[in-house]
């Protein structure tokens, strides 16, 4: 009798614990948003122009979300991989700077967390991790729904896909 809620719970972790393997799930953006307006951690607006030509990634995630914490270390691996001037990695929550500014103490990752002006919600997200990709001009071209192996062939090639021949 004991196995039956074994077995339930392992099946039920197992789920939740995410792969690596994950398909790459692309969502096309159905009404094509800018860029929405961001901080720095030092209060100051995000200057996107310093990105011109760029694809811009934008990771939505919040402290409080796990799968948007336990994903980090592969998407700083990411940040290492992908050609620093063709992709700019930014990693958007809409909680407070003292919030984020805790967080990056304590996690010590070498990435570019900003804060949205405005909340998630209103970007028409409704669950974390999501992540907007923008083209170079800074228009949405896709969302990535959930946490995925950002290291994996298959984000990869998603991404490869993306440079100019």
């Amino acid at each position: 009798m004991r196995i039956i809620p074994l077995l339930f719970l392992y099946f039920t972790l197992s789920r939740c614990s995410g792969s690596k393997e994950k398909p790459v799930e692309i969502t096309d953006s159905k009404e094509p948003m800018g860029i929405p307006k961001m901080f720095e951690r030092n209060g100051e607006p995000v200057d996107f122009d310093r990105f011109n030509g760029k694809i811009i990634i934008v990771n939505l995630w919040a402290t409080w979300c796990m799968p948007c914490v336990k994903e980090m270390p592969d998407l700083f691996a990411l940040t290492k991989i992908l050609p620093t001037d063709q992709f700019e990695l930014i990693l958007a929550t809409d909680q407070s700077m003292e919030t984020i500014d805790k967080f990056v103490a304590k996690r010590g990752l070498d990435l570019h967390y900003v804060q949205l002006q405005n909340s998630i919600e209103s970007l028409g997200v409704y669950a974390l991790p999501t992540t907007l990709i923008y083209d170079r001009s800074g228009k949405e071209i896709h969302r990535l729904l959930g946490d995925r192996g950002w290291t994996s062939e298959k984000t990869l090639l998603f991404f490869k896909n993306m440079l100019p021949e």
